[in-house]
């Protein structure tokens, strides 16, 4: 495991759920989390990806660290012959993200790239949904996406080149997902606005087959939500994250002030989508099998983002070809 914040440890959380592999160290840069981590996992902890290749038995390499730093952490894993599973989004541009590629398929080494919405409950549900005729032809969707404004070492997301701001790393969850779902898209615009602690995005996505996609991206609210509306020539899919919230505590002082009433939602998963998705890529490496993210998804993808960031720049839509590069 390579990354000592809170993405790399909702990964090592997530190995020892999930129980097909045995996490055995942890990289990372400060000395304080290394410990910790070490020592609430059992694991050995290093500062260099190298020293821990040298000393112990390692068949994957899981990158937990920030986005700009994907390349150099993935160069050595691929140089020594590991698999690696990254998470998203694979670069903080498609050049680097190509690069990557590139260099895994240089030195024959497997590349699974975390997009965790494919393996969200909800969001699998709505595109079996789609692919069953549930909604007719697809026509218009909207999806929303906010979080708090994220906080990381030395602030490296506020720079847009190492994290791609909220279009990128945030969107690009909606974004995989609707590609996924829907096929190529040939059309972005996009519009945002940016102040101390706050970003906020719309972006519209055309797709090849004529369907459209609004999507919303803030970070700076001040709890987690996400939604979405599908809407087809037949029906309607909709979701809201803040409908899901597993326990709902309600008082009734005006009958029994000792009365409570907890509300549990129909389902509770057994695994998380995070685990789902770490057992997953273990099992594609077992059994020699493709993964449901290929490495050109984890590509395409941030052509998607990249075309939303020229929207913004140039205050005009701007037209793919097909495969998502950019015209």
């Amino acid at each position: 495991m390579v990354g000592t914040g809170t993405m790399g440890t909702l990964h090592l959380e997530a190995w020892k759920n999930a129980g097909s592999c045995e996490a055995v160290a942890v990289i990372g840069r400060t000395e304080q989390n290394i410990i910790q981590l070490a020592e609430q996992f059992n694991v050995k902890g290093f500062h260099h990806l190298q020293t821990a290749l040298e000393q112990l038995p390692i068949d994957i390499v899981d990158v937990c660290v920030p986005t700009h730093l994907h390349e150099e952490v993935i160069e050595i894993a691929a140089q020594a012959g590991k698999a690696v599973i990254c998470e998203k989004p694979l670069a903080a541009d498609a050049k680097t993200a190509r690069r990557i590629v590139d260099l895994c398929e240089k030195y024959d080494v497997p590349l699974f790239v975390g997009h965790v919405l494919r393996f969200s409950p909800e969001y699998k549900a709505a595109r079996q949904q789609v692919i069953n005729g549930a909604i007719g032809k697809p026509g218009v969707m909207r999806l929303t996406r906010g979080c708090p404004y994220p906080k990381g070492r030395d602030e490296w997301y506020r720079d847009e080149s190492k994290s791609g701001g909220v279009l990128l790393d945030l969107g690009i969850h909606d974004f995989d997902w609707l590609l996924w779902t829907f096929g190529e898209v040939e059309r972005v615009m996009a519009k945002r606005i940016k102040r101390e602690n706050l970003e906020y995005a719309l972006v519209t996505l055309r797709f090849a087959s004529g369907a459209i996609a609004h999507v919303t991206l803030s970070w700076g609210i001040t709890k987690f939500s996400a939604s979405f509306e599908l809407a087809g020539s037949e029906g309607m899919i909709t979701y809201k994250s803040s409908d899901q919230d597993p326990v709902v505590v309600e008082l009734f002082h005006e009958i029994d002030r000792k009365q409570e009433r907890v509300a549990v939602p129909s389902y509770l998963v057994e695994r998380t989508p995070l685990e789902d998705q770490l057992q997953h890529f273990a099992d594609c490496l077992e059994n020699m099998r493709s993964a449901i993210v290929t490495a050109a998804d984890a590509v395409k993808v941030i052509e998607v983002a990249e075309a939303a960031l020229e929207s913004v720049k140039i205050g005009q839509p701007i037209q793919l070809k097909k495969g998502g590069v950019l015209k």
